[in-house]
C-alpha cells in the first residue's frame, strides 16, 4: 500500500516521502481502516519537526484522524468490517492516517454524523473531542460565561468557537489578521480580537467592562497564555490544550493564587471508553441539528500530503486542512 513516512526529523516538504509498505493487520481490539480521508493537524506538524511528545524517534507516520471503511478486525474487537466510521489513529506505533489503511483501536472508532461528508468527518473526531473534554468536561463552561478562544482561525480554535456558542456562551477569539478575524466571526464568534492591532488583555478587557473571561481555552500556549492571564475573570479558568505557538504556557503559581483562577490541563486521550462515546454521542447531536460543522479550509489529493501538512506548518489555514485518498 502506499504509505507517507518520514526517515529524519524536519519540516514535511523535506523529509516526508511516499513508500511502499506492508498493509497493517490488526490484533486483539484494533481494527483496520481503509482510508477515505485524513484530517491533518498540528500534531502531524510537531511529530515530523521532533517535537511531540507521543514520537520520540524516527520514522514518523503521521496522520491522527481518518475517515473510512473497516476491512478487518482483531479478535477482540466490538467494531463490525464494513463499517463507516471516523476515528484517531495508531500513528504513534508506525499506522498514521496518511496511508492506504491504517490502525486504530476499536474503542475509538464512532458514528458520524448523518449530514456529514468524508471530508468533514476526517476533521471532526480530534477537534472536537478535544474541544468537548477542554470545554464542558474539565472547563465546565455554562451558558452566559464569557469564554476567550486563543487561535480562534485554526481547527481546534474554530471548533472551540462552535461548541461554545453551542453551549450558549458568548465567545471572543483571537486571530492574528483581519482575514482570520472574519473568518472567526462568521463562525459565531461575538467579538475577535486582532492581536496584531491590539493586545488580547486590553481588547478582552474592553469587551467586558473589565471583569475578564470566565473560560480560556488555549491551544497556543506561548504569549497568548500569558496575555489570557492578564485578562482572566477573578474565579475563571485557563484549559490548557497544546502550544501552537511551539511553547507550552509557563505558569506563575504566584499569580493563580494572587489572581483566584484555576490552570487545568485538557486531553482527549485521558477518558474512559465510556466516557468517549458519551462525549461523541452529544457531539453527534449537535452536528445533525447544524449546532456544530467542520470548516474545511482546502483538501488536498494523497500526492500532495506534505503541501497540506505545510500548509498548517505556515499557519495558512483558516479551520481543517483535508487529504482525500
Amino acid at each position: 500500500m502506499r504509505a507517507w513516512r518520514a526517515e529524519s526529523f524536519g519540516e514535511a516538504v523535506d523529509v516526508l516521502r511516499l513508500v511502499d509498505a506492508p498493509i497493517p493487520e490488526p490484533k486483539g481490539a484494533q481494527i483496520q481502516v481503509k482510508v477515505s480521508a485524513a484530517g491533518v493537524g498540528l500534531p502531524d506538524v510537531l511529530m515530523i519537526r521532533g517535537n511531540y511528545p507521543a514520537v520520540a524517534a524516527p520514522p514518523v507516520t503521521p496522520g491522527q484522524e481518518v475517515v473510512g471503511v473497516v476491512t478487518a478486525v482483531g479478535p477482540d474487537a466490538d467494531v463490525k468490517v464494513g463499517e463507516r466510521v471516523m476515528t484517531s489513529t495508531q500513528f504513534a506505533a508506525g499506522a498514521g492516517g496518511f496511508a492506504d489503511y491504517t490502525l486504530a483501536s476499536s474503542t475509538s472508532a464512532m458514528t458520524i454524523p448523518k449530514n456529514f461528508s468524508d471530508e468533514e468527518a476526517a476533521g471532526f473526531y480530534v477537534p472536537y473531542h478535544t474541544g468537548y473534554v477542554g470545554l464542558i468536561q474539565r472547563g465546565q463552561l455554562q451558558a452566559g460565561e464569557t469564554l476567550l478562544v486563543l487561535g480562534g482561525a485554526g481547527s481546534s480554535g474554530s471548533a472551540a468557537i462552535m461548541l461554545g456558542k453551542a453551549y450558549g456562551a458568548t465567545v471572543i477569539a483571537t486571530a492574528s489578521n483581519a482575514e482570520k478575524a472574519e473568518f472567526c466571526r462568521k463562525l459565531g464568534a461575538d467579538h475577535v480580537v486582532n492581536y496584531a492591532e491590539q493586545p488580547i488583555h486590553k481588547a478582552v478587557r474592553e469587551i467586558t467592562g473589565n471583569k475578564g473571561a470566565n473560560l480560556v481555552y488555549d491551544p497556543v500556549g506561548g504569549s497568548a497564555y500569558a496575555a489570557a492571564t492578564k485578562c482572566i475573570a477573578q474565579h475563571g479558568r485557563i484549559v490548557l490544550i497544546g502550544y501552537g505557538s511551539g511553547e507550552w504556557a509557563k505558569i506563575d503559581p504566584l499569580h493563580v493564587v494572587l489572581k483566584s483562577y484555576s490552570v487545568v490541563g485538557g486531553f482527549a486521550g485521558a477518558r474512559t471508553t465510556e466516557e468517549v462515546r458519551a462525549h461523541h454521542a452529544e457531539l453527534v447531536q449537535l452536528a445533525e441539528a447544524g449546532k456544530i460543522g467542520v470548516p474545511i479550509d482546502r483538501v488536498y489529493p494523497f500526492d500532495e500530503v506534505p503541501q497540506a501538512i505545510d500548509r498548517l506548518a505556515k499557519g495558512e489555514m483558516l479551520g481543517k486542512v483535508v487529504v482525500t485518498a
